[in-house]
């Protein structure tokens, strides 16, 4: 059983000198040491694109069809980092295809068992609504916020995030939060 090992191939230690200012390469130390407002607009910069890139990759790809409307590992994640791009840049186009997502994960999450905010229709109605508060449509919020009253927890869900009662009062709380306190009365989760 001493036999039982995997070789070591990492290099030793070797003891890093001081730096000097200026010196070339794009270091973490370097970067850092930019100043605020240039860091920042990198970062943000390279957030706009790998957005770009998911949108292309995950919406854009598939020919606008939901294939899984789930905010885990589908549609809906996608539509929920263009709700927070909006958030930053204020860009309208990123707030109306965030809504046609929603739309899309709307008509397919329909009848779906799963009633949560990370992996089923809560999420669904609850990113829906906060879309439609934002682009100013009352119509529309009040669909999916009529549509997440109509959700109810099937006996025996298990207390869990992903599937369970605590990722269904995690949706709850988010409505709360974005629409307005009292958005979802309390009535409405203690049951």
């Amino acid at each position: 059983m001493a036999d039982r090992y995997f070789p070591n191939l990492m290099p030793g230690f070797v003891e890093e000198g001081e730096t000097e200012e200026g010196v070339a390469g794009d270091s973490l130390q370097r970067l850092l040491s930019l100043p605020y407002p240039k860091t920042a607009d990198r970062f943000l910069h390279a957030a706009l694109y790998l957005k770009e890139k998911v949108v292309k990759e995950t919406w854009f790809s598939c020919g606008r069809r939901v294939k899984d409307f789930t905010l885990y590992t589908g549609a809906l994640g996608t539509a929920y980092l263009l709700f927070k791009a909006y958030q930053v840049t204020n860009d309208k186009n990123d707030l109306n295809l965030c809504a046609e997502i929603v739309r899309a994960c709307d008509i397919a999450s329909r009848g779906s068992g799963y009633v949560t905010f990370i992996g089923g229709r809560a999420g669904v109605c609850a990113i829906g609504a906060l879309a439609a508060k934002h682009a100013g449509d009352d119509t529309l919020l009040n669909h999916y916020l009529s549509s997440f009253k109509e959700i109810h927890l099937p006996p025996g869900v298990p207390n869990e995030l992903l599937y369970g009662r605590a990722g269904y009062l995690w949706a709850c709380s988010f409505l709360n939060k974005h629409i307005g306190k009292g958005t979802i009365p309390s009535a409405h989760t203690t049951n």
